[in-house]
């Protein structure tokens, strides 16, 4: 296994062993509840719906009431509820930096909290967000302990101030609160807006400028635990002529792997007038950096002082982490990169990189599935064969022009909102053929989007849309109760797909996997009658469970830890794979006396990505 898949497999388990009582075996359990708890789905940004799901045409289940507040962030998922923070007031009152739960089935409001009250645009030196400035990143949910955390631009009066607010999802108390500004920042010149992510226990996420570039501002990663204890911050260190720069602010944010690193875009430095950047100082690249916020990597692409001195910046796009150990990254720029975790600490160059987007920009969170990256561009969603022994792409398709925003995987179809460009108030919802990208459905919004990167989330067999100051559900698939307490057999049981109907997808032949003392699990797999080969990647995951609220709102929410994953090329018919788990996947297993139930995701490149029901002994 390569370091950097190594570094994701054993870094995956570690909340876990920190804080074994929060789980238990999952022996017994039939169902696995819905959850999206941070943007595009996961730590890695896959933004891919991997539930099981029957896919049917889409119809509008249901539009939430008026939440008080433009929404500039994704909707979460957890189980029966639907999570969304509102922007800041859609009048000239200092109204919103709201949090509110919503009935999944329904759409009306459970619960609702407030974080503070919005900084006015107008004590602002600049922006494009009006009229006040609230809780703009999509916030991150710890399915662990049932807290959802927000980063909140408040105001009091006079002052700016960031704040990472805590609230439980069962009932919306506040449980933490955290000043988050960087050691010498001014709160007005800085935007809190990425997405929030989970390195352990710690809730990462990035800073920029407002729009305009205004002020003086550094770009910087902060990492805040969830104890309350101090943050800890990384700044970009502009270099002379510039005093300001390299923000990091793409909606999609920093992306985590397994060992608990952050890899996070930055942008470009800003020179005064008349004058060019010419140091590099890890503006306009892909840094990643260890938990506690260390710089342990970098890629500078090789047009770095053009691209400094040209505003083509790469964090108008987040990096999304792929199998076999890459990185792709894009941007302004037009052309995409493929770099290699485990060379960053040199300074990596790209392994690959080649033009997308047909030579346009990219915005916002790519995502990928079954082989292939769907990304953002503002020319029209752009598909990508990702090979990854190869470590190579190829554009597949390019939709319609229209499709702006960051596209989702769900019911077997790629999900893109036409988002209005960077106006914003686009009124369409694209469902995508992923072989061809051909146009299958296009639903109507009942209100316009207010973001102009506007990405839906999915859950429960629906697509879920921020809508103006609303949320709109659109039901694409009945969800199939899952096999996760099945008795393992000889014979698998699909738990989804993204591609195909279930008839055309692989077979894992056997159930019933062990690991050897030196953590060596054999895998027998079986090529699709659809298909004369092969080929594709394969993960290994355990499932455990923990609760969520308390009393009558107490729930079970099954959660996947990563264990092992391994690549394969191409195979025809039946064949063998082994898959090797780390010391800590191992000490996993031993804590859980020697018997997990577990998940096998098979992702068989063109062809499907589907989960399976097994069990692991050792």
């Amino acid at each position: 296994m390569c370091r950097a898949s190594l570094r994701r497999a054993v870094a995956s388990l570690t909340p876990i062993l920190v804080a074994p009582l929060l789980f238990a075996a999952t022996a017994g359990a039939t169902t696995s509840e819905a959850a999206w708890t941070t943007y595009h789905g996961d730590a890695t940004r896959t933004g891919n719906d991997p539930e099981a799901i029957s896919p049917q045409a889409p119809s509008l289940a249901w539009q939430s009431p008026a939440l008080g507040a433009p929404i500039w962030n994704q909707p979460l998922v957890v189980g029966s509820r639907v999570y969304v923070q509102n922007n800041g007031s859609s009048s000239a009152e200092t109204v919103g930096d709201d949090v509110y739960a919503l009935e999944a089935a329904t759409g009306q409001i459970a619960w609702h909290a407030s974080a503070g009250t919005p900084v006015p645009s107008s004590s602002l030196p600049c922006g494009d967000i009006t009229p006040t400035v609230g809780i703009v990143g999509t916030p991150v949910i710890d399915p662990a302990t049932g807290v959802l955390y927000a980063v909140a631009d408040t105001w009091n009066g006079s002052q700016a101030q960031h704040v990472l607010e805590g609230f439980r999802i069962s009932n919306g108390e506040k449980v933490l609160s955290t000043v988050v500004d960087p050691p010498g920042s001014d709160p007005k010149a800085i935007l809190q807006r990425t997405a929030l992510n989970l390195s352990g226990s710690n809730i990462v996420f990035g800073y920029g400028g407002n729009d305009g570039d205004c002020s003086d501002y550094k770009g910087a990663v902060v990492a805040v635990p969830e104890s309350g204890a101090a943050p800890s911050y990384w700044q970009v260190p502009i270099a002379a002529p510039s005093t300001s720069g390299g923000a990091i602010w793409s909606t999609g944010g920093p992306a985590v792997d397994a060992a608990g690193n952050v890899f996070a875009s930055t942008g470009n430095p800003d020179p005064p007038s008349g004058q060019e950047a010419t140091t590099y100082d890890y503006s306009d690249s892909v840094v990643e950096l260890n938990p506690a916020l260390g710089l342990t990597g970098f890629f500078e692409p090789p047009t770095w002082q053009h691209d400094s001195n040209a505003d083509l910046d790469l964090s108008s796009a987040a990096p999304e982490l792929l199998p076999g150990g890459l990185v792709f990254q894009a941007g302004k720029t037009g052309v995409g990169y493929l770099i290699d975790e485990s060379t960053l600490s040199g300074g990596a160059a790209a392994v690959f990189s080649g033009q997308v987007c047909a030579g346009a920009g990219s915005f916002g969170g790519d995502s990928y599935a079954a082989g292939v990256i769907y990304m953002p561009c503002t020319n029209g969603t752009q598909a990508l064969s990702y090979n990854a022994a190869a470590r190579t792409f190829t554009p597949l398709w390019q939709g319609p022009k229209d499709a702006f925003g960051p596209p989702i995987v769900s019911a077997g179809l790629v999900w893109d909102v036409a988002s209005g460009g960077f106006s914003g108030g686009g009124t369409k919802l694209y469902g995508l053929e992923p072989a061809s990208g051909k146009v299958r459905y296009t639903e109507t919004l009942p209100s316009p989007v207010a973001d102009h990167f506007a990405s839906p989330s999915a859950g429960g067999g629906r697509v879920l849309v921020s809508t103006g100051s609303t949320v709109s559900a659109f039901q694409v698939g009945t969800v199939i109760p899952s096999a996760a307490g099945a008795a393992p057999g000889s014979t698998a049981i699909p738990l989804g797909s993204v591609a195909r109907p279930s008839s055309t997808l692989g077979v894992l032949v056997k159930t019933k996997l062990r690991a050897d003392r030196k953590g060596r699990v054999r895998v027998v797999l079986r090529c699709p009658p659809s298909t004369e080969t092969c080929r594709g990647t394969v993960g290994l995951a355990a499932l455990l469970t923990t609760h969520v609220g308390r009393g009558s709102h107490r729930r079970r929410l099954i959660v996947r830890v990563s264990m092992a994953r391994t690549t394969f090329g191409v195979h025809r018919g039946q064949f063998a794979l082994t898959l090797h788990l780390g010391k800590k996947a191992r000490a996993l297993l031993r804590r859980h006396r020697g018997k997990l139930n577990v998940s096998v995701t098979i992702a068989l490149t063109k062809v499907s990505t589907h989960r399976v029901a097994a069990s692991l002994s050792g």
